[in-house]
C-alpha cells in the first residue's frame, strides 16, 4: 500500500477514498503495540483495535509490517507537517517559537500510547533512529525564523544545527524518563529564558509580554 501524508488523506477523502478507516487502523494498531507489543501483534489484533472488519483491513494492509512501516510513516509526516505549519501565522518570533515549543512535547506526548516504551522498547528506538534525521529538519524549518531574530539580536551567529539536535533529544528523552510538571513548565519557559538571555547580551531589557495559553 502506498503510504499516506496526513494532506495526501485530505485529499483522497475529498475523492471519496475511505481513509477515516485508513486513520483507525493506524491510530488501532498504535494502541495495539502499546497493550502487547509487536512480536505477539496479529492482524487479528489490529482488527479488533481499530474496530474494523478483516476484509477492511486487508482493503488496505496485506501484513502487519506494512501496517507498522505506514503507522511510522504517519506518525512522522504528521509531526513533520504539524511543526512546520505553527510558525507562519504568527508574527511575533518568541510566539512563534512559545507554540512550536508547545507542540513538540504535546506531540510526543499524544502520540506515544501510555506504556508502549516499555511494552515494545525495540520498534520506538527503530522509529526514532530512522527518523531522527527528518524530525532534526522538520524542527530546524520550524526555527529558522525564530533564530535569525536571535542572530539579528546577539549579532552571533548560533549553531543552528547544534541547538536543534539538542533540542530533539531532550524531547526525545521524555519517553524513556516521563517529563514531570517541573520539566514542562521550564521546556515551556525555554522561549523567554532564551530571548533573556539573548538581550542581555546586546544590552538591552525585555519588554514585558503577555503570554498565550
Amino acid at each position: 500500500m502506498k503510504l499516506l501524508s496526513p494532506s495526501d488523506m485530505q485529499e483522497n477523502a475529498v475523492k471519496g477514498d475511505h481513509t477515516g478507516s485508513v486513520l483507525k487502523i493506524l491510530d488501532g494498531a498504535l494502541r495495539a503495540i502499546g497493550d502487547m507489543g509487536v512480536r505477539r501483534l496479529s492482524m487479528s489484533d489490529i482488527s479488533d483495535a481499530s474496530g474494523v472488519s478483516r476484509g477492511t483491513l486487508y482493503r488496505y494492509f496485506s501484513s502487519k509490517e506494512e501496517v507498522l512501516a505506514a503507522v511510522s510513516e504517519f506518525v512522522c509526516v504528521s509531526f513533520e507537517d504539524g511543526i512546520r505549519a505553527i510558525g507562519p501565522g504568527i508574527a511575533d518570533p518568541i510566539e512563534q517559537f512559545r507554540a512550536i515549543m508547545r507542540f513538540f512535547a504535546r506531540f510526543t506526548t499524544d502520540r506515544s500510547p501510555e506504556r508502549i516504551f516499555e511494552v515494545e522498547p525495540a520498534f520506538h528506538l527503530e522509529f526514532f533512529r530512522s527518523h531522527f534525521v527528518r524530525h532534526k529538519a522538520a524542527v530546524l524549518d520550524a526555527l529558522n525564523p525564530v533564530i535569525d531574530y536571535f542572530d539579528e539580536l546577539t549579532q552571533s551567529p548560533i549553531d543552528r544545527d547544534g541547538f536543534v539536535e539538542a533540542l530533539v533529544r531532550l524531547q526525545l528523552s521524555t519517553l524513556i524518563v516521563p517529563a514531570s510538571e517541573e520539566w514542562m513548565e521550564l521546556w515551556d519557559a525555554t522561549p523567554d529564558i532564551l530571548e533573556e538571555w539573548a538581550l542581555k547580551i546586546a544590552g538591552r531589557q525585555a519588554a514585558p509580554k503577555e503570554r498565550m495559553n
